[in-house]
This record gives C-alpha cells, sequence and structure tokens, in this order.
C-alpha cells in the first residue's frame, strides 16, 4: 500500500523551511499508519516552482491521521478526499465594527459545515498560534472554518478595551450570519470554536440564536473571571515558591480591588490595600486589573461589567450539543472545579462531552507550558471525532 501526502508548507510549520525540506526532518514531525512509506508532494510557493518537488518519506507509521493534519497535510487528491483548504479573505459588519477575517474551506464541492472560533484574550488576530489547527485540520475533514480579527485587533475596526462578552459574542453571531449567507455553507450546521476567554463566548453566543447547532469550549473556565483570575494568582504565586501567607495577602488585595470595581468600596481603600503590596518582588502575579492602576469610575469598565459574569447560567441554557477540552493541570483555570460546575450546570444534557488531554497546557499545546508548542494530536483527533458524531453524522 503507498500513500501519498500532499501539502503546501509554510515557513512556520513544524520548523520545517519550504526551501529545505528532507525526509529526515519531516520524520521528526509526522507519524502516520504502521507499515505504509509515503511519498510527500510540495507544492511550488514561488512562480519559478522554488519549494515544489517529490520526496519520499522513509519513516514507519506508527500514530493517527490528526498528526498530519494539524500539520497541514492533505490526502493524495486521486483519493477523491479533501485536498489543501482554499483561503479566501472575507469581512463583515456587527453594527459599526467590520471585522476582518480568513474563511478556509475545503476545495470540493457541496455545502458545509462551518465553525466560528472565539479568541482567547492574548490571541486577539487570527494568525494566533493556538488557532492554526482549526485552518488545516477541519477543512480537511469537510469543515469551513472563519478566524477573524477581534474588534481593536489587526484589520477589524473597533475597541476590545471596551467590549463587554456580550459585545464580543454578537461578533461572533456576525459571523455566522455571513457564513449563512454563502451558497458553499450549510446555514443549519454552524457553530462557535473558543478557547480561553472564547470558551466563554460560545456558550453566550449559542444562548442568543437558533442558527447555532453546536459548540466547542476549549479551556472555557467554569467560574466568574473573578474567579478565575483568584486562581490564575495563587497558582502563579505557588509556582514561585510563595507560601500560604503570601497567597492569602494577595488574595485578600485583589478581593478589595474586586470589591472596589462592584462599588462596595472606596477608592482610598483599594488603592491603600494595593500600596501594603505593591513593593513585594511577586505583585506582578497578582494579575490586578489595570495592574493596580485604578480607573475613577470603575463602572465604566469592562471588568466591572464581566468581572462577575456567570457562566454556570449560560450553560443551564445551552440546548445543542457542547463539548468541552481541558488539560488535566491548567496554570489558568480551575480544571477539576469547572467540570464539577459545568456537570451540574448542564445536568442531563444528552450530547454533553468533557474531555480533559493529558500533556497539554491551556492552549492544548503540548511542551513547555504556555510557550506555544506544537497542538496536541490527541486533541485534534478527539475535536474531529465529536465534531463528526454530532454535526455530519
Amino acid at each position: 500500500m503507498g500513500v501519498s501526502i500532499w501539502v503546501r508548507l509554510k515557513r512556520d510549520v513544524a520548523g520545517v523551511d519550504p526551501l529545505d525540506v528532507d525526509g529526515k526532518l519531516l520524520a521528526k514531525a509526522i507519524n502516520i499508519l504502521d507499515g505504509v512509506a509515503p511519498t510527500l508532494h510540495v507544492r511550488p510557493l514561488k512562480p519559478d516552482g522554488a519549494g515544489g518537488g517529490t520526496y519520499p518519506l522513509p519513516i514507519r507509521l506508527g500514530g493517527i491521521l490528526a498528526a498530519l493534519l494539524i500539520l497541514g497535510f492533505q490526502a493524495d487528491p486521486a483519493s477523491g478526499a479533501s485536498q489543501a483548504p482554499m483561503a479566501e479573505p472575507v469581512s463583515f459588519r456587527n453594527g459599526n465594527i467590520t471585522l476582518s477575517g480568513t474563511l478556509y474551506r475545503p476545495d470540493g464541492p457541496g455545502r458545509h459545515p462551518g465553525v466560528v472560533a472565539f479568541h482567547s484574550a492574548n490571541g486577539g488576530t487570527r494568525d494566533f498560534h493556538a488557532y492554526r489547527h482549526l485552518a488545516t485540520a477541519l477543512p480537511a475533514v469537510g469543515f469551513a472554518v472563519l478566524l477573524f480579527d477581534r474588534r481593536g485587533s489587526g484589520k477589524s475596526t473597533g475597541d476590545f478595551g471596551t467590549a463587554t462578552f456580550q459585545d464580543l459574542a454578537a461578533d461572533g453571531m456576525a459571523g455566522i450570519t455571513l457564513l449563512k449567507s454563502r451558497p458553499d455553507i450549510d446555514p443549519t450546521r454552524l457553530g462557535f470554536w473558543g478557547i480561553s476567554q472564547g470558551g466563554w463566548l460560545g456558550p453566550l453566543a449559542a444562548t442568543m440564536s437558533t442558527d447555532v447547532a453546536f459548540v466547542v469550549s476549549v479551556s472555557g473556565p467554569g467560574v466568574s473571571p473573578a474567579a478565575q483570575m483568584d486562581y490564575a494568582a495563587a497558582h502563579a504565586l505557588r509556582a514561585a515558591d510563595q507560601g500560604p501567607a503570601v497567597v492569602d495577602r494577595a488574595l485578600r488585595v485583589r478581593a478589595v480591588v474586586n470589591d472596589y470595581f462592584r462599588g462596595r468600596v472606596t477608592n482610598r481603600d483599594a488603592e491603600q490595600a494595593i500600596a501594603t503590596i505593591r513593593s513585594e518582588p511577586w505583585f506582578g502575579q497578582v494579575f490586578l486589573p489595570n495592574s493596580g492602576s485604578l480607573p475613577p469610575n470603575p463602572k465604566r469598565t469592562t471588568w466591572y461589567v464581566d468581572m462577575d459574569y456567570d457562566p454556570l447560567q449560560v450553560l443551564s441554557r445551552v440546548r445543542v450539543p457542547i463539548a468541552f477540552f481541558f488539560a488535566e493541570a491548567d496554570a489558568w483555570v480551575p480544571v477539576e472545579e469547572s467540570i464539577t460546575n459545568i456537570r451540574r450546570a448542564t445536568g442531563p444534557h444528552s450530547a454533553l462531552m468533557i474531555a480533559q488531554i493529558p500533556q497539554t497546557d491551556h492552549l492544548m499545546e503540548t511542551g513547555t507550558p504556555d510557550a506555544g508548542g506544537p497542538t496536541s494530536a490527541q486533541y485534534v483527533t478527539r475535536l474531529i471525532e465529536w465534531l463528526r458524531q454530532q454535526v455530519t453524522g
């Protein structure tokens, strides 16, 4: 049996330079079906054909197709399977906000199911590393994927700093509206994928419209933003070898500051609390809103609006299939507490899936935690399996 793998390599994929491809280097990055020696066909990246060619891969197969999909590898065109995804620049509007993105879709006939991606708080542009697997793995199995620059980021207009969760969820719904308008997209099979903060937004957007058919939440906390940041601060301090007394002291200050944003204590009270720890070497690991610089009117901040957002109340209203992916240990999310809360909030949901993926971090990446390593092949496999089961049958 022979396998041909068709790929358009990019310089940022698996550390492979498209002008210097060799089988040994790729063998370190890829595992596929056992016993097959595949041939790699590299499509030319330049008009003169530079970077193109055919390369035998002297490797043994022993993994899963997902390992190929993460890297952007596609099936042989002769097999009739999907080819490299088509990338189309798009723009759409939510009120006076113009959102710029890229639609990745299978290069084949028919109306495809579609996924709109919600961002992590620190990944506002479509090219953020935690989204790359969506643009390669999902089109390869028949899904169109819309990645867009969050409002106020990249080529999108607006201001992220003043956007509430409702605003951001509405931006995602505008993406659903765009996909519904296209003849190559199936309007009955549209859903959201969201990671970290986006893991809150996907379920919220699903309660806003019956056009949403499914939701995937990756590292979406099952606690409020305020509780999530308390956990993150405590985790960071413990990781820095700070003892319980320091953790308790830091969390007490965070509580005062949060109460200032809630309108329960004065600016002076909050400033005095911050002053007691501002000179400590671990101050930066307390993650105070605005780094401890208090706004004169906290009610005009998005932290005031969103800090006590209740994801469980929202989840209790989600009526579509929903999947949650968590790391086994996460520096930013209280995983076990989140899973317990989610199960309680969703009740006997017939299409609920919760999976913990070993050896991954908050962004489902492997290697050194939070260092932008390769996306977990096991996670991608489980994601594709669930989407096929719930969306494409």
